[in-house]
């Protein structure tokens, strides 16, 4: 539980991982408010075993001014269900999140943002391998009585392989008159002209995937603290070389 009083200014850095291989449930929930004013940074890296399956939950509430600033990679366990409930009860408060993740191989992730506001900003990228599935929903509630609100929520996906499924869910909820949503995603696959000119540099074709793979997980990387950051490279550098 995190409290943020009025005009304050807070940063958590939090690391979901396994100490020892093996398998399990790995569960975390974590509350916020933030009074008037105030700043609330949470930055979220979950490295788990691909035999654990991960329940990973963040609801706040946010008063008049307060912001609250989610940087959330995803990177591990076999099964993900994650997301996050933002309630923007005070004029001018603010949520902003940036969602990066990884799936490969048989991986399954499954997430739901959810902002309830009169101001948001949502972002998420990420790269599929593999045989993964990833659902990603992400809703803009934009409730009465919030006139002037703005949100807007955008991804990005790079697919890798013919075996992926990618579901994205956006959805736009407006009881206001004098607001505005908007939503997009953008979803490809690599430039095989970027991969010709990679392979006449001499880069073998799986050496260049495995980079600009990593070049979209870098974008939500170079976001992060140093300590969350340097375990999210540990990872990727154990466990991209396939992609």
């Amino acid at each position: 539980y995190l409290e943020a009083k009025a005009g304050s200014t807070m940063q958590v850095a939090v690391i979901l991982r396994n100490e020892t291989a093996g398998e399990g449930l790995a569960a975390l929930q974590i509350k916020i408010k933030a009074e008037a004013g105030a700043v609330v940074k949470l930055s979220m890296v979950q490295v788990l075993d691909n035999g654990f399956t991960c329940l990973s939950d963040i609801g706040t509430t946010c008063a008049d001014g307060a912001s609250f600033e989610l940087t959330k990679l995803e990177l591990g366990s076999g099964k993900l269900y994650a997301g996050a409930a933002a309630d923007l009860i005070g004029k001018g408060s603010n949520f902003t999140a940036r969602i990066g993740y990884l799936g490969q191989g048989e991986q399954r992730l499954d997430m739901n943002y959810v902002a309830r506001h009169r101001g948001k900003k949502m972002d998420s990228t990420g790269v599929l391998a593999g045989k993964a599935f990833k659902l990603f929903r992400g809703s803009i509630d934009l409730l009465p009585g919030g006139s002037g609100a703005k949100g807007q929520e955008q991804e990005n996906v790079l697919l890798l392989g013919d075996g992926v499924v990618n579901q994205t869910i956006p959805l736009i909820l407006c009881g206001e008159e004098d607001v505005e949503g908007n939503h997009g995603a953008t979803i490809g696959r690599l430039d095989e002209k970027m991969l010709f000119y990679l392979a006449s540099r001499g880069i073998p074709e799986e050496v260049a995937r495995s980079l600009l793979a990593r070049a979209r997980i870098e974008a939500v990387v170079d976001l992060l603290p140093e300590a969350p950051a340097e375990e999210a490279h540990k990872f990727m550098e154990a466990h991209t070389d396939e992609l």
